[in-house]
């Protein structure tokens, strides 16, 4: 498999920002660049999934698959008492 081309892109990072990525990357032995390239990987799949999963969303909405919001509250509310319940951090 071919390898992309790479090229160099500028980014402005504040300093504590910049700090905690060099922190991650000797803790993974690995330089920022690959942890920065890693990361802008990460969210740009998250997004273009998420802006693919509106975009079914919509056409199903379009086509009136729709839930009631009655129907949604009752499912969450379920599902909000099946949680465990979480000790505030001290």
């Amino acid at each position: 498999m071919k390898t992309p081309k790479e090229t160099t892109a500028t980014v402005r990072i504040d300093s504590r920002t910049l700090k905690r990525l060099g922190g991650l990357a000797r803790k993974r032995s690995r330089s920022r660049t690959s942890v920065i390239t890693e990361a802008v990987e990460r969210y740009l799949e998250y997004e273009e999934w998420f802006a693919s999963e509106v975009r079914k969303g919509l056409k199903e909405a379009e086509r009136g698959k729709l839930v009631d919001h009655e129907v949604v509250v009752r499912e969450w509310e379920g599902r909000r008492h099946r949680l465990p319940v979480l000790s505030p951090r001290a």
